[in-house]
């Protein structure tokens, strides 16, 4: 995993001045790539494997706006989450007002009190 350091300039951060590793992400990798990579690794073919994703994305779409978690075996969990202004009391709510985002929210499969994700990463500095 490549990453960049970035200064920290928020001054009301207790970190300020400081410098902080941020993940560099250096290309996208789209639903053909994935495609193709899951044709070369088995016997499906890249027509078969766009179809699935191609439901898939539906499918999951349709869950997670039902308010639905999703599991996905052996990578994760998936759920949206909302983000909103405070109020005094619930009657002076009003959703249109008050919910500002909604953020989907990734989190990875657990084994044994460590997560498989993220087991092999290597960290190397982004050369400029």
């Amino acid at each position: 995993m490549i990453y960049t350091l970035k200064k920290q300039n928020s001054p009301i951060l207790p970190s300020a001045g400081m410098y902080v590793a941020r993940a560099y992400h250096n290309d996208v990798v789209d639903t053909e790539e994935i495609a193709q990579k899951i044709q070369e690794n088995c016997t499906l073919k890249r027509s078969d494997v766009l179809a699935v994703l191609s439901e898939l994305e539906c499918v999951l779409c349709d869950y997670l706006k039902d308010g639905k978690i999703v599991r996905l075996n052996h990578l994760g969990r998936l759920k949206l989450e909302i983000e909103g202004k405070p109020v005094a009391s619930p009657a002076d709510f009003d959703p249109q007002k008050h919910i500002n985002t909604v953020r989907l929210h990734f989190i990875p499969e657990s084994r044994n009190g460590r997560q498989p994700l993220y087991d092999g990463i290597r960290f190397k500095k982004k050369d400029f």
